[in-house]
């Protein structure tokens, strides 16, 4: 996307995209703030970036656009990986701080590009996942070759978050018909259910390069209708921070209204020295996520907040949010030229409300597991504490004591399913797992 606000320009290696997008999302959730504060202030993590590409095939050109899933245990992310075949595909990784991060199996991607003469044979990026009663769902963009114009949004299906497949032999939301606002091609979904419907606000762009956001809704989360009064967030003045472009956003519902994150771009900035190398994020809000108020305080978080390293360059791009009512926290991950990037609400360091969430008795990791499961106590070690395994009907299948703080179970002889693991000084709590 030549010089836009486009997430998949944050690969780099689109032959038409533009901005680089250096992009990270992550949201946090305040649970006492009220909606008027919603928008709090963010501070970057010192240990930023909290993910690098990989020096391999598949990810040593570039990686972009991370999506979360706060799993309780773990969060999880999917995330697109530049190969040095000039090719977009989908990975995956895992985290129990938030932090320090897991790729699966040494980068290699869990979502490739489609079959010869699909619509999506060459290119995949921008994924958005999320977890509903029929399992996983990511949404992500797809395109037939190098060439941004024509590519579209698809749906892929997944009942562990690893193994996916695709909904439909086509992408289920397409860019508009000539001079309609998205007519080149749609990227960024974020989708949500609110309770009745699925929502899914994108960034469209039009034949001269301008990128908006609109919404679309739907029934099942496989066909979609474009809301008449798109684009829902349109740039602002000439001279405004956002006055060249929208793009890249990122929905919650919460106290039944609906928050976004985005990214803006200023003609400024292009002008500048001829490229985009700065981008900052802007807060807006929704009574039903069809008329949108930006916020005033915008924007909310930019490329040189402090503390500015090397690795913030063209970052913060495409955000995505959590909130862990455990530690009382937002998180923000977003992407940069150099990796993905880390920003926290100053409001998680308070002491928790009497409506803080009880911490588990223990954490495990990876969910889903393949041969082994670390579990790892979260308070002191005490005398004969053991674990146990369970499939669903309550049989016992494995045993095995705690050994500190951290013990590791073989899980090799496990059928591929669901299992509850259950630390037997506290009976009551049962966790699950999957094996795959």
């Amino acid at each position: 996307m030549p010089k836009t606000g486009s997430r998949k320009g944050g690969l780099g290696i689109r032959k038409k995209r533009g901005i680089k997008s250096p992009i990270a999302f992550l949201l946090l959730f305040f649970v006492s703030l009220s909606f008027l504060r919603a928008q709090v202030t963010w501070r970057k993590s010192a240990a930023n970036p909290v993910m690098t590409k990989s020096a391999n095939f598949y990810e040593g050109l570039a990686i972009g656009s991370p999506s979360l899933i706060d799993e309780g245990d773990t969060l999880k992310m999917l995330y697109a990986a530049g190969g040095l075949d000039s090719r977009g595909r989908i990975s995956y990784a895992y985290s129990t701080d938030g932090i320090s991060w897991t790729k699966y199996r040494a980068a290699t991607p869990v979502f490739d590009v489609g079959d010869s003469g699909s619509w999506d044979r060459h290119f995949l990026d921008t994924p958005e996942w999320l977890k509903d009663s029929s399992g996983y769902r990511m949404y992500y963009f797809g395109d037939r070759d190098n060439d941004p114009i024509g590519g579209a949004i698809g749906l892929a299906l997944s009942d562990n978050g690893i193994r996916w497949t695709r909904a439909a032999s086509g992408p289920v939301l397409s860019p508009g018909g000539p001079g309609e606002w998205d007519a080149l091609y749609i990227e960024s979904p974020s989708v949500l259910y609110d309770g009745s419907r699925y929502l899914m606000w994108y960034s469209g762009v039009d034949t001269n390069y301008k990128v908006r956001i609109g919404v679309a809704s739907s029934a099942d989360g496989l066909h979609w209708t474009k809301y008449a009064g798109n684009p829902v967030i349109d740039a602002g003045p000439l001279r405004a921070w956002d006055g060249f472009s929208v793009a890249t956003p990122a929905v919650i519902l919460r106290d039944g209204r609906f928050e976004m994150w985005y990214c803006g771009v200023s003609y400024h900035d292009f002008l500048d020295n001829g490229k985009i190398d700065t981008v900052k994020v802007g807060y807006a809000y929704s009574e039903d996520g069809f008329v949108w108020k930006k916020d005033a305080s915008n924007p909310v978080l930019s490329t040189y907040d402090p503390p500015y390293k090397l690795s913030e360059e063209r970052g913060p791009w495409a955000p995505d949010l959590l909130y862990r009512a455990a530690e009382n926290a937002f998180y923000m991950y977003y992407e940069t030229a150099y990796g993905f990037g880390l920003a926290l609400d100053r409001e998680s360091t308070l002491a928790a409300g009497p409506d803080r969430e009880e911490a588990p008795p223990f954490l495990f990791f990876p969910n889903p597991a393949a041969s082994f499961l670390t579990l790892r106590l979260t308070g002191p070690c005490g005398k004969d504490e053991r674990f146990v395994i369970r499939d669903l009907s309550g049989k016992q299948l494995i045993v095995q004591s705690a050994e500190g703080q951290s013990t590791q179970i073989d899980i090799s002889s496990l059928a591929p399913g669901l299992y509850s693991v259950q630390l037997m000084r506290q009976a009551q709590r049962h966790r699950f797992f999957i094996k795959y």
